[in-house]
């Protein structure tokens, strides 16, 4: 058996036990939220947004609503500030041009978290639809210690092979973090403790990257003191428009320059691995190789399904084989980096 082949296929089996590792705190608080939501350009989704917020299972004195229009060109500053209008838990701000400074949509959430009057800093975006129970899954996660919890998410509308890349992203997330490594977040699904975001200096050391608000800070917050947990609980929904899947994808997966050196270093160590596995299986024919790297392969994806309760599905096998191959394919075109926020 390759003995390169064997070390990725345990490699694989350690990431999947890094997965399991996440667990709840102990002492469970009752904490106060700030929920912040930069909007651009999100007319169609808004109502959704607003029966979603209506509808959390959380004691309404207990969070706020913080929603930043920023420079939307449609109906979604009238229709943001009628809903803040009727909620006595929510508030509402309009920047009427974008910011040359801060680059993204940091300029929204940058005036968001300052004017939070809570601890714990909520984080969704405009095009997402939490479920009931969203805001009291992230007390389980939360002690004194904890600065960052990453949460993740669902595609509502998604195809078979989008599902499982949305499930590999939950998988990647909860094994970083467990392994004590972390790597990524979702900004629509994470939390972050106001003196954490202050400690960092909020966006300011990274407010000209366009994309990678979520990651980056994690990546701030990560060099300090403060604990990074993991919420497997509740995914926030989002619908996705599929005629621009592509360039959302060049920009959830093109962020190789956003990682820490460590983290490039494996990168590619995964790179030339999966181009050496076809020399393995199809040119020299070495079944042992496949079946062990199969094997760890199969481990990582149950710890994946028991540790988020997912459905098992049979082209999941499949998708194994393809996914690593689709990762790299738009890590590469990613890495040109011209993203842009909502036009």
């Amino acid at each position: 058996m390759d003995p390169f082949v064997f070390i990725f296929s345990l490699f694989l089996i350690i990431l999947g036990m890094g997965i399991l590792r996440s667990w709840k705190v102990t002492e469970v608080n009752e904490m106060n939220y700030s929920i912040i939501i930069a909007c651009r350009n999100e007319e169609k989704n808004l109502p959704k947004l607003f029966s979603s917020m209506i509808n959390l299972g959380y004691p309404n004195e207990k969070f706020e609503i913080i929603i930043v229009d920023d420079a939307s060109s449609d109906n979604s500053s009238n229709l943001i500030k009628a809903f803040c209008d009727k909620q006595l838990n929510a508030s509402s701000f309009h920047l009427k041009e974008k910011s040359k400074e801060y680059l993204g949509k940091k300029a929204a959430l940058k005036l968001a978290a300052e004017n939070a009057k809570y601890e714990i800093l909520l984080f969704t975006d405009a095009d997402c639809f939490p479920q009931n129970d969203w805001v009291s899954s992230y007390n389980n996660y939360f002690t004194d210690k904890t600065g960052f919890v990453v949460g993740s998410y669902e595609e509502s509308n998604a195809g078979s092979f989008r599902r499982f890349c949305n499930q590999m992203s939950s998988a990647v997330f909860a094994c970083t973090i467990g392994l004590g490594f972390p790597f990524s977040a979702a900004g629509g699904n994470m939390a972050v403790r106001k003196k954490a975001f202050e400690q960092v200096g909020g966006y300011e050391k990274i407010k000209q990257n366009i994309a990678g608000d979520d990651k980056q800070l994690l990546n701030l917050i990560k060099k300090t003191d403060w604990e990074i947990r993991y919420n497997p609980e509740q995914f926030v929904l989002t619908e996705v428009d599929h005629l621009n899947s592509h360039y959302r994808d060049k920009r959830k997966y093109g962020k190789f320059r956003m990682s820490s050196p460590l983290f490039q270093f494996f990168s590619i160590l995964i790179f030339l691995f999966y181009l050496y596995l076809p020399y393995k299986i199809f040119i020299v024919k070495e079944w042992q190789s496949f079946l062990s790297y199969f094997l760890g392969a199969i481990l990582f994806w149950s710890a994946n399904i028991i540790k988020h309760k997912y459905e098992f599905h049979l082209t999941d096998i499949l998708f194994i084989a393809v996914y690593p191959y689709y990762v790299i394919y738009y890590s590469i075109v990613g890495l040109r980096g011209n993203w842009i926020w909502k036009n």
